[in-house]
C-alpha cells in the first residue's frame, strides 16, 4: 500500500497556497503542475469522494487550464487512484484519516488567509446576505494591500468593492467587514 501526505505551501506565481500530495513521500504533481489551493482543494478532495478528483492546476495558476485530475475508486479496504499514468493504492482507513485531517487544518494559514476564512464564514453564515438573485463568491487579503476585497453575484453580474483594514489582526477584519456590508446592504440602500 501506498501513503498519502500533504505539505501546504505559498505559491507566489499565483498569488495564493498549492497542496502537495506526496505519495510514499515523493510529489506526484513533480514541477510540471501547482497544487491546487487550500480552499479549492477542500472542495475537490474529500474523503468519500469518487470519481475524477481534481488534485492540480496549469502553473498559470488558474483552475480550467490544464488541469489534473485523479481517477479514484474506492473498494471494499483500499482506495486507488489513477494519476498522470501511474497507480497509487491506499488504505481506506489512513485514506480517509489524511483527508479528514485536512479538512481542519488550518496551520498553513497567514493572517490575510485566516482573515478570509473567518469573513466568508461570517458572510456565509448571515442571512442577509442570502437573497433572490444575489449570491456572496469571495473575500480576499491578496488584491491590495490593506484591503479587503469583495464580490458578490447579484442578478448575474460580479459586483466587487474593498474596504480598509490594518492588514494584523483578526478584530480590524471583523470590524470592517461589518461596516462595510452594514453600509453597503442596509435596508434602504
Amino acid at each position: 500500500m501506498n501513503t498519502l501526505t500533504y505539505k501546504v505551501k505559498p505559491s507566489e506565481s499565483s498569488n495564493d497556497h498549492e497542496v502537495r500530495l506526496l505519495v510514499d513521500g515523493a510529489d506526484v504533481l513533480g514541477d510540471a503542475y501547482l497544487g491546487l489551493d487550500p480552499v479549492d482543494f477542500r472542495r475537490s478532495v474529500g474523503p468519500e469522494t469518487s470519481d475524477s478528483v481534481l488534485v492540480g492546476r496549469c502553473q498559470c495558476g488558474c483552475v480550467g487550464c490544464d488541469d489534473v485530475a485523479a481517477q479514484v475508486t474506492f473498494g471494499d479496504h483500499e482506495v486507488t487512484w489513477l494519476l498522470l499514468g501511474k497507480t497509487y493504492r491506499f488504505a481506506i482507513d489512513a485514506y480517509k484519516s489524511i483527508l479528514e485531517g485536512f479538512a481542519s487544518d488550518h496551520t498553513w494559514e497567514d493572517i490575510g488567509r485566516r482573515v478570509e476564512r473567518i469573513l466568508t464564514e461570517r458572510v456565509r453564515s448571515d442571512a442577509r446576505w442570502v437573497a433572490k438573485n444575489t449570491r456572496f463568491d469571495w473575500v480576499s487579503t491578496r488584491c491590495s494591500q490593506r484591503q479587503l476585497t469583495y464580490s458578490f453575484t447579484i442578478d448575474g453580474q460580479q459586483i466587487t468593492f474593498s474596504t480598509g483594514w490594518d492588514g494584523q489582526t483578526e478584530e480590524s477584519a471583523i470590524v470592517a467587514n461589518s461596516r462595510v456590508l452594514f453600509e453597503r446592504y442596509s435596508e434602504g440602500s
